[in-house]
């Protein structure tokens, strides 16, 4: 998705129009492949050759749409533009009429920018500041060593916060310093001020619902947003997993008339991991030439980790290393530059089988088979589910478990930390606030990964109308009460092969890992012990080091927890190395200006 950069600093001769006049001459000699869109004193935008931008007037000022922006209604973006002269107004409407991976951005003045980030957050950006200059872009790296913030440093509070909840990383960076731009928020930057004001939650969406959703209308918006992605980005791979999630995908794309490039299958060597009787039904169904690639269980070692993606956040969206990796080296030798996932599948169309589904309003609380049957689904009793139905008992939402690897420290509180994404939930039924939470989680796949490095990698079942919709209809709707994604199996059931639409369990890969981190134990030990994570109080050296044990790993679920240390522990260790570089070049910097001279 397009790259770009954001600068806009005041016209008073400090320090700031130095360090934009590097930052520009650098884009320029390093960057010849970047364009400018405006370069004016004070104000420079920049996007990476090739990337996609719509640019209009707003109020007598310019402006721009950089990313992937596409229709959700029958006003054009043109209309928009001109009937629009104020860039909140703007925001407001393309959060409601359009949708998409992109950022928003107007500056109106020297050292003053205005910017909004898609509602979902797919476009990815951040922003940070050097003695009055505004910076802001998709990724920090290529302009650190010129602008970074005085203040930059690893906030290891924010690091214990993602290997307690993983799921988060989407939101704070875990780099003080460093802001996420908020996701559906407008943000305006000047005099040293920074005022954000949300224009799109979740939960309105669920307040404004008129009547349930329809079958008919779930297969046409799903289908529409494969569609609007495919004339995008046509002929990807897709991530064919062999779950119900990619079949839609596919069976989506079919009905739009999209051609896929071919379907990619990951398989292990158990039953449990080896989902390709699904998958080949779902290739024959709608004539998919089908690639299916072994994942080895091996076991890892330092060079696995030495060329892992370090962006401005851990790659936690994506913990099968193994798998990711394996991914892109097949889109790499196919000149592919484009991957489908079905990401997402599970929390919008809502797979988790749970008796807080009682607690909405649709639930038939005088039909006694819904008790039966959502019992039997969640594995509880008739009386938990009435229980919920009638509010009897502690509410609320899911319960977390402590996490036995993270120490946290003194001042946190003992529970996963809250989305900003998700915002306020007060009053919600629990189970939508597990859903919207889940969809909160689910935008962590955003973040780096080896697909990423190379690959455009898009998500269709988290896009905006979407989201919307599903987020409007009851979880009991979306479930019928007795089963997975039931909404969903039903719009699509005649685009589904027989195994994939009856079909109740689905693939894991506990397996898997339990044997690659057994076999690992010993670099584990070695790379996780001494490392910074256990060196600056975020893991306890103990506990680690019992969970480290051969047989343990083998015996308990722990795959989850100590991918994620390894990635994090990867990431603090090259911003370690990183920050240390910054500190080095300033101080020979400031040593080597010419020091002042009494008259």
């Amino acid at each position: 998705m397009t790259p770009f950069l954001i600068l806009s600093w005041p016209l008073d001769g400090g320090s700031s129009e130095a360090t934009a006049r590097s930052l520009r001459a650098n884009l320029v000699a390093l960057y010849p492949s970047w364009t400018l869109l405006l370069d004016e004193p004070g104000r420079l935008i920049a996007i990476k050759t090739g990337g996609r931008v719509i640019s209009g007037r707003c109020g007598g000022h310019p402006s721009f749409l950089i990313g992937d922006v596409f229709s959700g209604g029958l006003r054009s973006i043109d209309r928009i533009f001109a009937e629009t002269i104020d860039f909140a107004e703007l925001c407001r409407k393309l959060s409601n009429n359009f949708w998409g991976a992109y950022l928003a951005v107007q500056t109106r003045e020297p050292g003053n920018v205005s910017v909004f980030r898609d509602p979902i957050g797919m476009r990815d950006g951040v922003r940070w500041s050097r003695s009055g200059l505004h910076l802001i872009s998709s990724d920090i790296l290529p302009w650190l060593n010129l602008s970074a913030p005085d203040d930059l440093a690893i906030d290891w509070h924010r690091i214990s916060e993602l290997l307690f909840a993983s799921s988060t990383v989407a939101e704070a960076t875990p780099l003080l310093g460093v802001e996420t731009l908020e996701p559906g928020a407008l943000l305006t930057l000047g005099d040293g001020e920074a005022l954000a004001r949300r224009l799109w939650v979740p939960r309105r969406h669920y307040d404004d619902r008129a009547q349930p959703t329809g079958a008919d209308e779930l297969h046409q918006v799903t289908t529409r947003c494969v569609d609007a992605w495919l004339t995008a980005y046509p002929r990807p791979l897709l991530e064919l997993s062999g779950g119900f999630d990619s079949a839609v995908i596919a069976a989506a794309a079919t009905q739009a008339g999209q051609e896929i490039s071919c379907g990619v299958n990951v398989f292990a060597d158990d039953s449990a991991g080896d989902e390709r009787r699904y998958a080949r039904d779902i290739a024959h169904l709608h004539a998919l030439a089908l690639h299916e690639i072994f994942m080895p269980v091996g076991e890892f070692a330092l060079a696995d980790l030495e060329d892992m993606p370090i962006g401005v956040r851990p790659g936690l969206g994506s913990t099968s290393l193994a798998h990711d990796r394996l991914l892109a080296n097949f889109a790499e030798a196919r000149g592919a530059d484009t991957l489908i996932t079905g990401h997402g599948g599970d929390a919008v169309f809502f797979q988790h089988p749970t008796p807080m589904i009682a607690a909405d309003p649709s639930f038939p609380r005088t039909a006694f088979q819904a008790y039966a049957d959502l019992a039997r689904w969640s594995k509880t009793s008739i009386w938990t589910v009435a229980g919920h139905a009638f509010r009897i008992g502690p509410g609320g939402g899911a319960a977390f478990s402590d996490d036995a690897m993270t120490l946290r420290p003194l001042d946190s509180v003992a529970r996963e930390p809250r989305s900003t994404w998700a915002g306020d939930l007060e009053g919600l039924p629990p189970a939508k606030v597990l859903q919207i939470d889940a969809i909160a989680g689910d935008r962590s796949a955003f973040g780096p990964s080896w697909r990423s490095q190379s690959l455009t990698v898009v998500h269709p079942l988290l896009s905006q109308p979407l989201v919307e919709l599903m987020i409007g209809t009851d979880v009991f709707h979306l479930t019928e009460g007795q089963r997975d994604r039931a909404l969903a199996r039903h719009a699509f059931r005649k685009f589904l092969p027989a195994s994939i639409a009856e079909r109740r369990g689905k693939g894991a890969l506990n397996s898997y890992f339990g044997r690659l981190l057994a076999a690992s134990a010993s670099f584990l030990r070695s790379y996780l012990l001494d490392g910074q994570l256990v060196r600056n109080g975020v893991l306890d050296r103990e506990r680690l080091d019992a969970m480290l044990d051969r047989d343990i790993l083998m015996q308990i679920d722990y795959y989850g927890e100590l991918l994620a240390a390894l990635i994090v522990e990867q990431w603090a260790r090259a911003w370690v190395d990183r920050l240390a570089v910054i500190r080095r070049d300033r101080n020979a910097s400031s040593d080597s200006r010419p020091s002042a001279r009494a008259n």
